[in-house]
């Protein structure tokens, strides 16, 4: 997979981080390390926004790099302003002033992750080192034969399937995708991180991905009884914000696992 400029750039300064262990300063203490990096899901537990309780059948991700940086995430309180809002939609906390400052640690791997896999998905080990985390940043890519063999996304980024049922109690079967032009960025992780055991845990919130969707606005079933989102309707926009929603991703440290 060609390299971006970005992603040399983020590259490097990791790289770089790993190589200044002994440059006088104070960041000169940080020593090398690795930790395990997985990623699980959590269903949504109760109606959303517009009434509709969801019930995930699949969920797959074609997950990039993973980078840990030492900046802190801000959140702004004053809702975000999006067209979708003029129809129903609900406005959410979004990350404010943020600055990555300096990369701390980074899983480079491209895979297809089954979200509803039992167990979840391991998604590498860290190169990484001890210091100040404050941050997460989590790429999509668009998959490939290598890294899609049975193709499940589709050439997405992002596959959700299932059925959504409304308190009037109209059902909607529906099959979606996403894709994002940029990484997640400023994904809140905050942890003074040295030599302890350990491994980090990325938990998608499903139910904050499907929180703003009105299924209503899905298109017509089609044969098989199936419907999608149109590229301009409200369920598609709902969906897209969803999944760039950093709240959307609940990301911890697991004390005394494997590294």
């Amino acid at each position: 997979m060609p390299r971006t400029p970005a992603l040399l750039r983020d590259t490097l300064a990791v790289a770089a981080t790993l190589m200044c262990l002994g440059c006088g300063d104070d960041k000169t203490e940080a020593e090398r390390r690795t930790f395990g990096v997985s990623m699980t899901a959590t269903p949504p537990t109760a109606p959303n926004a517009h009434g509709w309780t969801v019930t995930p059948e699949a969920v797959q991700m074609s997950v990039g790099a993973v980078r840990f940086f030492e900046g802190r995430v801000l959140l702004s309180r004053a809702p975000r302003f999006d067209w979708y809002s003029l129809i129903g939609g609900t406005a959410h906390a979004h990350p404010g002033h943020y600055v990555p400052g300096d990369a701390l640690g980074e899983v480079l791997k491209v895979q297809t992750v089954d979200l509803l896999a039992t167990g979840g998905a391991f998604l590498g080990d860290a190169n990484a080192v001890t210091g100040s985390y404050g941050s997460l940043e989590l790429t999509l890519v668009t998959p490939t034969a290598a890294t899609d063999a049975q193709n499940v996304l589709g050439g997405h980024q992002v596959h959700v399937r299932g059925t959504a049922l409304h308190t009037t109690g109209v059902t909607v079967r529906f099959d979606a995708a996403v894709d994002l032009p940029k990484a997640i960025e400023g994904v809140r992780f905050e942890r003074e991180l040295k030599q302890e055991p350990g491994a980090v845990s990325i938990a998608v919130d499903l139910g904050k991905w499907m929180s703003r969707i009105n299924f209503a606005t899905a298109s017509l079933p089609d044969a098989a009884g199936v419907s999608t989102f149109p590229a301009d309707s409200q369920a598609q926009n709902a969906l897209v914000r969803g999944v760039e929603d950093t709240s959307a991703y609940v990301v911890t440290w697991v004390e005394g696992a494997a590294q």
